[in-house]
């Protein structure tokens, strides 16, 4: 990715030919570095050194931008064709698209919580109900499709919370430690199992410390929940 000057005063000529790729790159880069807060129209034409208008003409409104970055990320997660087992094409989806989150939790942190607009995005979904109407699971199609998107991508979102300032971890941890037992009487009794490995009792980011196992225990339940549901063969 090549880098862009930052902090050019507005309306000054461009040292970077102000095209739709490179607008993407920017705002690609701005969100992976600063986070999805303090991105916005008038930051990246600054970074730019155009005025807002500029960026519309070029790449649409926020939403339509936002949807080029997130197919910016998500075209590099690579479908595993390769394997001819669907419980292991599924399980290996997964797997690559959250690697490829971890590697860029700023901009899948994007892509799961904004609504982007770009319709190119939409080969993984396309290819997750190729394979399930493949395996027979047409009837629950919609159900099932939803299950995979929303329990996935709310994992990665959970696990991708973001990091806290080390002196606010910290207190974090403190507080988690030391929880009213009355109040909370499962979770003390569970903490030493249950502290900075469990979704909402961590302080630690997923980036750090990120959650393999309890992912692929999600994958399996998943997976299992599938098979589960589909048809009968008669002999």
């Amino acid at each position: 990715m090549s880098a862009v000057p930052a902090g050019r005063k507005r309306g000054a000529r461009a040292e970077v030919p102000i095209t739709k790729d490179a607008i993407v790159e920017t705002a690609f880069r701005i969100i992976e570095e600063r986070g999805l807060e303090a991105f916005s129209m008038r930051s990246l034409a600054t970074e730019l050194g155009v005025f807002p208008a500029t960026l519309y003409w070029h790449v649409g409104d926020r939403s339509c931008l936002l949807g080029l970055v997130e197919h910016r990320w998500i075209e590099e997660v690579v479908l595993p064709d390769e394997c001819t087992d669907w419980r292991d094409w599924m399980l290996q989806l997964g797997r690559r698209y959250r690697a490829h989150a971890l590697a860029h939790p700023n901009v899948a942190r994007l892509a799961t919580i904004e609504r982007a607009r770009n319709v190119d995005s939409l080969v993984i979904p396309d290819a997750i109900v190729g394979k399930l109407i493949e395996i027979g699971l047409d009837r629950d199609l919609v159900h099932a499709y939803n299950a995979i998107m929303g329990a996935v991508r709310g994992f990665v979102l959970l696990e991708l919370s973001p990091r806290s300032e080390p002196d606010a971890e910290s207190d974090v941890e403190s507080d988690l430690r030391n929880l009213d037992e009355e109040r909370f009487p499962n979770i003390t009794a569970q903490f030493d199992r249950l502290g900075d490995h469990a979704l909402s009792m961590r302080w630690s980011n997923g980036v750090d410390r990120p959650l393999n196992d309890s992912f692929d225990f999600l994958m399996s339940l998943l997976i299992d929940g599938l098979a589960a549901r589909l048809p009968v063969t008669r002999p």
